[in-house]
């Protein structure tokens, strides 16, 4: 059935549920909420091998998804400036920072 045979009711329906689901989920006047942006001064364990490899940091993230962590700089061997960011809003990023020192390779956690 080509476009130009859908039943007139039908096409009505189709057209009804798609602006309605539509204008329902989000709306231009809605304030998104504002991302996260924390930079981090962690101080981690010495066993650690290598604090600036990639996936030890994604591993910090545990299951969050969407937020993810830059390293800014290694001061020592213990001592990591890290900036994470990802959707807010601030509840949200709190719990990734608290998710973060509950990690046992973690022992603190400095939000700047």
């Amino acid at each position: 059935m080509s476009r130009s045979q859908i039943p007139p009711p039908f096409a009505a329906a189709l057209i009804a549920l798609f602006t309605a689901t539509s204008t329902s989920t989000v709306r231009a006047d809605d304030p998104a909420p504002p991302p996260c942006a924390l930079r981090l001064l962690v101080e981690i364990t010495p066993d650690v091998p290598n604090p600036a490899d990639p996936g030890f940091l994604a591993s910090l993230l545990g299951d969050h998804p969407g937020h993810y962590l830059t390293l800014r700089q290694v001061i020592d061997d213990t001592h990591l400036d890290l900036q994470l960011y990802g959707p807010g809003p601030p509840e949200r990023c709190q719990a990734v920072v608290d998710s973060m020192r509950n990690d046992g390779r973690v022992l603190s956690i400095d939000v700047r």
